[in-house]
């Protein structure tokens, strides 16, 4: 089966490119091997989404560590050193 695809003339001129350097031997080559990477980052993709509460309980968490958190000049915690930083 064959088939005929249309592609604006700079897509045309990417994959010549590419097949003119030898990163793809043939346009079957670069549109496969560009499915399977899509696939993969889709995949990978997927398993770093998180939840809306799992998203919100990383927040609170980085919020409480922040509490604590000093830096050695006079002892500021970072929202006042920010703070200098947004006035200046």
């Amino acid at each position: 089966m064959s088939m005929i695809i249309n592609v604006k003339p700079e897509t045309e001129r990417l994959v010549q490119e590419e097949l003119r350097t030898g990163h793809f031997q043939t346009v079957d080559d670069l549109i496969v091997k560009g499915v399977h990477a899509w696939r993969e980052l889709s995949r990978l993709e997927r398993s770093f989404d998180s939840s809306a509460d799992d998203r919100r309980r990383a927040a609170d968490r980085i919020r409480e560590l922040r509490k604590g958190v000093r830096l050695e000049r006079g002892g500021m915690s970072l929202r006042q050193y920010a703070h200098l930083g947004h006035r200046s």
